[in-house]
Order: C-alpha cells, then structure tokens, then sequence
C-alpha cells in the first residue's frame, strides 16, 4: 500500500516534469497558468531525483522512469547543474560587466547602509568591473562610486523611489528608457564606448512577481489570488521582452544584456533570448548559479546574456549580498 502511494507521488511528479517542457513553446498569453511550471521545474526535477534514487536502492525498474526524465530535461533544457568551470583566461583586451539588483541597498532591510557600502567598496577592489548594471537603484545611498564617471540613472515615470542605473569606466555616447507602462520595472540602455568600439548594454528589470517570501499565503490573498497574479505578471514579462528584442534589433552595435528578469532558464522568455543571445552562465558558470531564494527555494533569475561575437572568458555569481539577490559578473572579450 504504501508503495503503491509512493508510486502515484512518482507519478505526479513525472508528469508535472513533462509539463515543464511545454513552458518554453507556449506563450503566457495563450496559457499562462502553465507558465507557473518554470517556477517549479528545478524542485520538479530534484523530486524526480530523490524518487530515482530511491527505486535503485530498492532495486525497482521504476528507477528508469524518474531517471530517463531527468535526462530528458538535462538534454531539453540545457545543463542546469554545472561542475567546475574552466580556468579564467586572462587578456589585456576585456570587459567586465556586473549585474544586480540591489534592492535599493537594503534602505529598510536589516543591515545598515554602511553594510552595503563595504560591500560595493570590496565588489569594486576585488572584481573592478568596467559597468555596473544596477536594478532597483535609489540615489539615497552612501556607496563611492567615482571610478564610474559616466553614469545613466532612470526612474520610470511617475515612479520616483525604485530606478535603474549603468555606471560605466568608459564614456556613454548616448542612452535612453523602454519605458514600460503602470511598472517600475524597466529597461535602460547605454551605448558605451569601449576600446573604439561601442557596444550598447540594456538593463533589464522585468516585472515583478509581487510575492512577498515571508508572508503567509492567506495574508496576500490566498492561493488563487497569488495564482491570477503570478499568471498576470507572466503575461507582461512576456510583451516587456518582446518590446526588449524588438528594440535590440534596431541596433546593430555588439551588445549585452543584463539584469533580473524575474523568471528562470526554463521560461518562455528565457527560450526568446537565449535564441539570439548566450546566456554567459551555460558558458563559465558553475553549481546552480541561483540567484535569488524564495524560502529557501534557489532560482537563477539574474542574467548576463551576450551576442555570440563576444568570448565568453569568465562569470561568477557572487556570493553574500546583503541585498536579497547576488550580484553577477562576466568577463568578455570584444
């Protein structure tokens, strides 16, 4: 009996899974509750994992069902759990670019702001990164940024707290706001001039899910509630990278593109830019690269994507942020 009940959690997890692949072929807006899966496909997979490795120890040829699945994920989705990467190619001719969302330097967090200006002083020393991609910036902060004298700050109107800024070492020929519409969220670009090549970076931050981690699901209006509104907020990451890609191929200097997209590598608007662009991560990352824990769930949701004339020489994602996201990093040569 209890096997058989074990088997039928299998099941269901097996099938949750198999769901998943449809997440990248169908849009938000033709089925957006299916879009919740990309959420929930790393867990879906670890669960597959754990049910695998208990049919082997038991000897059960029902290990090959969870086991072939997950191999069908690895090879459909891409790596999602890398080893050790190789070792950084060291040049004269790079790039630096660091990405993240500062969650406006904790200003009501926990920690003070002078935690975050020790950690920006020791991000700045130890990686000295050319461009800072910063989302949800706020000018109220006491960080030294004068290595970075060409600087581009947007607040989407009418929103004045939460913006977005790129402080770059090189000068900024010209930038400019997607502005989205009824959002803070946002997309800015700046076309940077680096070693007589201008290369245009976009900082993206792509709607917010509006979950709050630590209050209980009844205090934000149930499971329903929080479902139409995950599945709301899918439909606009979706128009919100449309309008991206749409923009991005009007230009046809080199470019990256950074920030947080607020999904995962198994969404459909990771399938639409990862299509043009390399995901920096698949190339040097290693382990889960996450990013972002939701109550102890990690998610890669932060990205650094490039154009495919850049090499790709190294990436990291930088552990112990006092922000609620990592910060990351990539190593480019032009």
């Amino acid at each position: 009996m209890m096997r058989t009940l074990i088997f039928g959690i299998n099941l269901l997890a097996l099938i949750l899974l198999l769901l998943a692949f449809l997440v990248p072929l169908v849009t938000p807006q033709q089925l957006p509750v299916l879009s919740l899966l990309s959420l929930l496909t790393l867990p879906l997979i670890g669960i597959n994992a754990v049910f695998a490795i208990y049919w082997l120890i038991r000897w059960n040829i029902r290990f090959f069902l969870s086991s072939a699945v997950i191999i069908l994920a690895h090879i459909y989705f891409g790596p999602f759990v890398l080893g050790p990467k190789d070792d950084p190619v060291k040049t004269d001719k790079t790039v630096k670019v660091l990405s993240h969302n500062v969650h406006l330097f904790d200003k009501y967090g926990t920690t003070s702001h002078g935690g975050m200006v020790e950690e920006y002083a020791r991000l700045i020393e130890e990686y000295v990164p050319d461009v800072l991609c910063l989302q949800e910036y706020t000018e109220d902060h006491e960080i030294d940024f004068t290595e970075y004298p060409h600087q581009y700050v947007h607040y989407n109107p009418p929103f004045k707290l939460m913006g977005q800024a790129i402080l770059s070492r090189f000068p900024i020929l010209q930038s400019g706001s997607l502005n989205f519409s009824h959002t803070a969220n946002n997309v800015i670009y700046a076309d940077v001039l680096i070693q007589k090549d201008t290369v245009r970076v976009y900082n993206v931050h792509l709607q917010s899910l509006g979950i709050n981690p630590t209050e209980k699901i009844t205090d934000q209006g149930g499971a329903q509630q929080l479902s139409d509104r995950i599945s709301t907020t899918f439909i606009r990451q979706q128009k919100q990278a449309e309008e991206l890609l749409q923009h991005a191929a009007l230009d046809t200097s080199n470019k990256i593109i950074a920030g947080d997209f607020n999904n995962t590598a198994f969404s459909y608007i990771y399938k639409c830019l990862s299509e043009p662009y390399n995901d920096a991560f698949q190339f040097q990352g290693h382990g889960l690269g996450a990013t972002y824990h939701f109550n102890g769930l990690p998610l890669r949701i932060d990205f650094i994507f490039t154009q495919p004339e850049f090499t790709i020489l190294d990436f990291e994602t930088i552990q112990g942020s006092q922000s609620d996201h990592l910060p990351v990093i990539v190593s480019l040569k032009l």
